[in-house]
């Protein structure tokens, strides 16, 4: 009996530790990979790669120049603009531009003639002269009779005439005709008054000079404005501007009615040191036009633009005064 019960019991142990590890295997399955119930894992580093870096490739050694490379090296970069191909050597030669023309009459003291060497000189000259350094270009002057500067210019023998020739205006006829263009007026043209230095009226009013000999030349523009300006005045009519001046110098008349620029000039030089200008400046266009222009062959616009600029920029910086100053002791634009 009680060795049966023996084997009972080593029967019921084996039972036991099948179980225990039948349940054990059951439970790793379970929890495989994940932290037991209640257990907090450790952290984990994660130790990172070494960067693995490749080797410097070595600097490429430039071979030594040779002295025509090293020549070649410091002439300038052409200018791509400038090339036709693909080689600068096959490039053609710029061509020099052609110089600008200018007509002038060069018999018209002070403002275009020629001095005792041959040399045009005068205002018409030392400003075309200026305005070609602004536009940039090279000129070339040549003369003709003054019947003959427009004609010459519709021909194709000028680019410009720069002879003091009165821009056409309303009411006004003009001798410039058809085929031609004017720049702006490069200087006014209006009348003036002058008078003997100890005669000189209280002011240049209609009533001011009632009664007063005013010397003009005959059929001028002159004559027409002081007629309808000054009708109470008594008008002494002569030939020519000359003579008039003369007629004021010995007191034979007591003013004369002319063109500003001459009387500017006249009083400058030892024969009109009797006299002085009075008044303002009469710059009617009806009568004394819009001044003298430069003037152009029609189609021609664009070199007349840009000596309009030319001329602004001239008359803004001072130039312009300096050169009025040196011929007429006033600003004559």
């Amino acid at each position: 009996m009680a060795g049966r019960w023996a084997g009972d019991m080593r029967f019921l142990l084996y039972l036991n530790t099948i179980a225990i590890v039948w349940l054990a295997g059951a439970l790793v399955q379970l929890y495989e990979g994940a932290p037991l119930p209640g257990h907090k894992p450790p952290a984990v580093v994660v130790a990172e790669a070494p960067a693995i870096v490749e080797p410097a490739a070595p600097e490429p050694v430039a071979p030594a120049l040779t002295p025509e490379e090293m020549a070649a090296l410091s002439l300038p970069f052409p200018n791509p603009a400038r090339l036709s191909g693909a080689a600068a050597e096959t490039a053609p030669a710029e061509a020099a531009a052609a110089p600008l023309v200018i007509l002038t009459e060069g018999d018209y003291p002070p403002f275009n003639y020629r001095d005792e060497t041959g040399e045009l000189r005068g205002f018409d000259m030392e400003i075309a002269a200026e305005l070609c350094e602004r536009l940039g270009t090279v000129c070339r002057y040549e003369t003709r009779s003054w019947d003959e500067l427009l004609p010459a210019l519709r021909r194709g023998e000028g680019d410009a005439v720069i002879a003091s020739m009165r821009i056409p205006s309303q009411g006004r006829e003009s001798a410039a005709g058809e085929g031609v263009i004017f720049s702006h007026g490069y200087y006014s043209t209006p009348g003036r008054f002058a008078a003997r230095r100890n005669n000189v009226p209280p002011a240049a009013t209609p009533a001011a000079l009632a009664g007063r000999r005013i010397g003009v030349q005959a059929g001028s523009a002159h004559q027409a404005f002081a007629q309808k300006r000054f009708p109470a005045a008594e008008l002494v009519v002569f030939a020519n501007p000359a003579e008039a001046k003369m007629a004021l110098d010995k007191g034979e008349i007591d003013l004369v009615f002319a063109d500003r620029n001459a009387l500017l000039r006249w009083i400058l030089a030892k024969e009109g040191a009797c006299c002085r200008l009075v008044g303002p400046d009469y710059a009617d266009p009806a009568y004394f036009g819009e001044g003298a222009g430069i003037v152009l062959r029609a189609g021609n616009e664009a070199l007349r633009d840009r000596i309009n600029a030319a001329l602004a920029s001239l008359v803004s910086d001072g130039t312009y005064a300096r050169i009025s100053a040196r011929h007429f002791s006033a600003n004559i634009f």
